[in-house]
């Protein structure tokens, strides 16, 4: 009789959060004010910085894993899995198709076992079109992923990596941080 109980906590969890997902990204993501959407995602517990912005049709997973710092912006149509918490500090720019992702299964386990590892992504790093950033991945200042490219690792502060796997292909000559100044009214 426990067992019963106990499952049917489990499945009403679940369904939470598949409610949760499907709100954020059919009704929530195409919303076509910022104001909006930024209101709702601060509700789902996402901690969402002044003047940071995250463009329409973002796909939001595990918000409450989600810190997005001061400025930084999430251009449209990107992936932010939360799962493992992702920390995204000040003035980052990630372009639009990028995908982040905190998770992942063990490739020997014989039943699939699921993991998460913390990313982060510190001041003024640059992610270009269609990067995707896997688990446990930590993006140093000033740091850049080209486009298309696939990074798991350390990045070097002021390193330029593309290519899949990204690798380090030369330095960004930036001696200060940047502040990013992007409002629009709408997306």
């Amino acid at each position: 009789m426990r067992l019963n109980k106990r499952c049917k906590k489990m499945d009403w969890a679940f369904f939470k959060k598949d409610l949760q997902y499907i709100f954020l990204n059919q009704i929530v993501s195409s919303i076509p004010s910022w104001t909006i959407r930024n209101f709702f995602y601060k509700c789902s517990g996402m901690k969402i910085g002044p003047k940071a912005r995250i463009g329409i049709n973002t796909v939001i997973i595990s918000p409450k894993g989600i810190t997005i710092g001061c400025r930084s912006v999430i251009n449209d149509h990107c992936v932010l899995d939360g799962s493992g918490g992702i920390t995204i500090k000040n003035d980052v720019s990630i372009s639009a198709f990028t995908k982040i992702y905190s998770c992942t299964h063990k490739t020997d386990s014989d039943f699939f076992e699921y993991i998460t590892n913390p990313i982060i992504i510190k001041n003024n790093v640059w992610i270009a079109a269609n990067a995707m950033i896997l688990d446990g991945s930590i993006l140093n200042e000033f740091s850049v992923i080209g486009a298309n490219s696939c990074f798991k690792g350390v990045a070097e502060k002021g390193g330029i990596y593309y290519g899949n796997p990204a690798i380090l292909r030369k330095k960004r000559m930036l001696d200060k941080e940047y502040k990013i100044d992007f409002e629009p009214h709408f997306r």
